[in-house]
């Protein structure tokens, strides 16, 4: 359903690199009904933020809002994204009709009613939506209209945004190499996606000409070829670079593992008392503070 390169753009927008992250991206893309994402620790907004705004404009929406219907009609006329965050157990009614997709012809036209109004379809439309609760109670009704993906931090992926956090404090040379080199992984492999797609395209085209005698066709395969090497060596270096990166980081693992423990011994207070609920903004401040004032060693 997805591939490396879309993979690997993800993580450059901030999506964790956790395997449960990355299967939670592929519903949020591609499942066939809207996504509602669980997101206590606001990992889902981040990255939908950062992944649309590559794309066509992009909407932030509440239901609160007075002219939010008018704003999702263009937002469907013209193909845009939308996104209602903070959305609390309910979804207003009036938007039934484009949560179950009911799309309509009309004159060769594709049409959703969206309150009274009927709205040109745009198939570019997408939809996303999430709460910031943690176990939403949610009716039949909207499990049935929409994809509930859980967003919440795992032990794993929470330990591997906090590895950044530490090597980005200790070594902040390093995290910025690392992150560099995750933004020209994912360019290097989306220029080998387009020139195969290209490739392919030029090979297809129907033509009376023989091969060896299409010299356009020719210019494309050498022009092609030429990239491919260099991308490719790119590649090797970068993962030799990345391979060199991880050992460095190896020695923060320690530290991000047991701040991973602490935040989930922390949210778990939670049970005994609503008062004890802290969101992780408000704990990666006073994580970062701890490193800040912590007493420096010379043993790491």
């Amino acid at each position: 359903m997805t591939n490396e390169v879309e993979v690997s753009k993800w993580g450059a927008e901030g999506l964790p690199s956790d395997e449960l992250s990355i299967q939670n991206g592929i519903l949020t893309s591609f499942a066939s009904r809207w996504p509602l994402c669980i997101d206590p620790q606001m990992q889902a907004v981040t990255w939908i933020k950062e992944k649309e705004k590559r794309g066509s404009q992009f909407q932030v929406l509440s239901f609160n809002m007075s002219d939010y219907i008018k704003r999702l009609e263009t937002a469907i006329q013209y193909g845009q994204a939308v996104l209602f965050e903070n959305i609390d157990t309910e979804i207003d009614p009036l938007i039934d009709n484009v949560l179950e997709k009911n799309i309509y012809k009309e004159a060769g036209l594709e049409f959703v009613k969206l309150g009274d109004n009927a709205v040109d379809y745009n198939h570019e439309f997408r939809m996303y939506m999430t709460t910031k609760l943690s176990n939403p109670m949610y009716t039949p009704e909207i499990f049935g209209k929409t994809m509930i993906i859980n967003f919440s931090v795992t032990m794993m992926g929470l330990r591997d945004q906090l590895l950044n956090e530490v090597v980005g404090f200790e070594r902040p040379e390093l995290e910025l190499k690392r992150k560099q080199l995750i933004a020209e992984t994912a360019a290097n492999k989306g220029e080998i996606k387009e020139l195969e797609d290209t490739l392919l395209s030029e090979l297809s085209k129907e033509t009376d000409v023989p091969l060896v005698d299409n010299v356009p066709l020719i210019k494309v395969l050498d022009d092609a070829k030429s990239k491919s090497v260099k991308i490719e060596q790119d590649l090797i270096k970068a993962k030799a670079t990345a391979e060199d990166i991880e050992l460095n980081r190896e020695s923060y693992q320690g530290v991000a593992k047991r701040g991973a423990i602490l935040f989930f011994a922390l949210s778990g207070l939670s049970t005994i008392s609503e008062m004890y609920e802290y969101s992780l903004n408000s704990y990666m401040t006073v994580f970062m503070n701890a490193l800040a004032t912590s007493k420096k060693d010379n043993v790491l």
